[in-house]
């Protein structure tokens, strides 16, 4: 490795939190993923969806205010603490963050061999 800074458990960069927080506002239908391993942050996905029939209201949308976005990032940091392996799943609909999934995998030793 070149020197890279290993992330601490549970943690979001400044720049990635704000590449999320970017993402959260450009998309109007989709998803950012957030996917962790060994309580480490490995990966973040941009999925983005284009309804025809609601292209011209995405465009034409308000920016999401500072102090949702201070509150969304509080939220993203908080499901996020914590988890081992597996995702932070953040739906956008209609330019608004609708929901998040936080789906965690656990794998179970001993039980017919090794894992799962």
């Amino acid at each position: 490795m070149s020197g890279e800074k290993k992330l601490l458990p549970g943690e979001i960069p400044t720049g990635i939190m704000d590449y999320i927080l970017r993402s959260l506002q450009e998309i109007c239908y989709g998803q950012v993923v957030l996917i962790a391993q060994d309580a480490r942050l490995v990966q973040v996905e941009r999925n983005e969806k284009l309804r025809v029939t609601d292209c011209r209201m995405c465009r034409e949308r308000k920016p999401i205010a500072a102090v949702e976005l201070q509150c969304l990032q509080e939220r993203i940091h908080q499901s996020f603490r914590n988890l081992a392996y597996g995702q932070l799943v953040i739906i956008i609909k209609a330019g608004s963050v609708v929901q998040m999934e936080r789906t965690e995998k656990r794998r179970f030793t001993g039980l017919d061999g090794e894992g799962i």
